[in-house]
């Protein structure tokens, strides 16, 4: 009994991180009281007791279900950051810094082009196939992991999106 003594400001501080821990704290000491308070009473008396003390609990679970607005009492742990590939992780990090959040990759002739909308280009040698493949690849590992949106339909206009801005956030 010390000992639970000694590490229950721990075990309350950890119970108190999520409305699943509060509510089973609740349980514990209730149940814990009510074996104190009504050990010796009647079987009658003690089934009476369990069942007001249950409804109560679930009364106040429901209660802390609503003022969380329905969301999961659980606590999620935040996302690990995704594994990117190093260009992958340059585009959304352009994009990030780009107060319109755009990447435009433009075809015209035998050129292509792939920039920020600041003018932040990603291609120095236009004629090198394997260095437009490795860009095109990253492009479309962002818009697979719904980090960015294909913004007009025709490949050439990418926007970042919210899980975007969180995964780069994750990655600095």
């Amino acid at each position: 009994m010390d000992k639970i003594a000694e590490h229950l400001p721990a075990i309350i501080s950890a119970a108190a991180q999520s409305l699943l821990g509060t509510f089973a704290l609740l349980s514990v000491v209730l149940s814990v009281l009510a074996y104190f308070f009504f050990a010796k009473a009647r079987e009658k008396v003690r089934v009476g007791v369990f069942v007001l003390l249950f409804l109560g609990v679930l009364g106040f679970a429901a209660a802390m279900f609503r003022e969380s607005g329905g969301a999961s009492i659980i606590a999620q742990p935040p996302a690990p950051a995704l594994a990117l590939s190093k260009e992958a992780k340059t585009l959304l990090k352009a994009a990030a810094a780009d107060p319109s959040g755009l990447v435009l990759f433009e075809r015209f002739g035998a050129s292509v082009d792939l920039h920020t909308n600041n003018g932040e280009s990603f291609f120095t040698d236009k004629s090198d196939r394997q260095a437009l493949a490795t860009w095109e690849a990253a492009l479309e590992e962002l818009v697979k992991a719904g980090l960015f949106t294909n913004r007009g339909g025709e490949g050439q206009i990418y926007e970042i999106t919210k899980k975007g801005y969180d995964e780069n956030t994750r990655n600095k």
